[in-house]
């Protein structure tokens, strides 16, 4: 056999022990699929998952209720949802326990005022004292003091808001109504939530068994259009209020809808 014949062949032999060595790993990968690297980021459509959509963020006002809060609450951990609870100081005072346990099950309790007043018919030091005495009281119930607030009734004005921002707090209001607080059926909740889509608030209400029976399928049907419950996070973009409102005049705030 002639030399270059042989080295040939041993080169040959070389290259198959080397491919028969890397087999198992090809193999290997091939079946688990390439490791992401959590070193990338990731993109808007893998950031979203299963809310394709976006985010809804679903708001109650007026509470701690001793017997609809721990009921929405239930309902939203059964849904894998989360809520957003602007609460009154002085109920969440009376049940302190409630307002922990919202926090436990990962919601955001956020600030309704002390005693539910117009704000915008009081001066600066009272709307300080509102926001201050409420934050104190839920200060230390299993998270710190909040830093979002809503106005009662949505009623807020120039000193409203410079009060707020020197406080280091953030006005939230809403774009979608549920009117619950009318009383109306349940299915007229439903009905007012299928307005909301990606980035919008909706607003709703403790206290009312309407409120609770209509929330399964509300929370189903932000589902099936491929939305989820979000959270409420500072904005230094402005974000209109009332969308369904008719009138000439605007109102906005700085506040938009993320992922929890």
């Amino acid at each position: 056999m002639r030399d270059g014949e042989v080295r040939r062949r041993a080169l040959w032999r070389v290259a198959m022990a080397l491919l028969l060595a890397a087999t198992p790993f090809i193999a290997g990968s091939a079946v688990a699929g390439p490791d992401p690297s959590p070193s990338v980021a990731p993109g808007p459509q893998e950031e979203r998952g299963a809310c394709p959509r976006g985010y809804v963020a679903l708001t109650f006002d007026d509470g701690p209720d001793p017997v609809t809060t721990p009921q929405i609450a239930a309902i939203l951990r059964a849904h894998d949802a989360r809520a957003t609870f602007f609460v009154i100081g002085t109920l969440a005072a009376t049940h302190p326990d409630i307002v922990r346990r919202l926090r436990v099950d990962g919601m955001t309790v956020a600030n309704h005022t002390y005693d539910h007043p117009f704000l915008d018919q009081l001066p600066a030091e009272d709307v300080r004292r509102e926001l201050q005495e409420t934050n104190a009281i839920l200060d230390g119930l299993a998270g710190p003091a909040p830093v979002l607030f809503r106005p009662p009734y949505g009623r807020t004005n120039a000193t409203v808001e410079a009060v707020a921002r020197s406080l280091g707090m953030t006005q939230v209001l809403w774009t979608h109504d549920s009117d619950d607080y009318d009383r109306v059926p349940a299915q007229q909740v439903v009905a007012a939530a299928r307005r909301a889509g990606d980035g919008d608030v909706l607003l709703l209400h403790e206290g009312l068994a309407t409120t609770v029976e209509a929330l399964p399928q509300v929370l189903a049907d932000l589902r099936a259009r491929g939305l989820c419950s979000g959270r409420i996070v500072p904005s230094t973009s402005p974000r209109r209020a009332w969308v369904d409102y008719t009138g000439d005049d605007r109102t906005y705030y700085y506040a938009r809808t993320a992922r929890w």
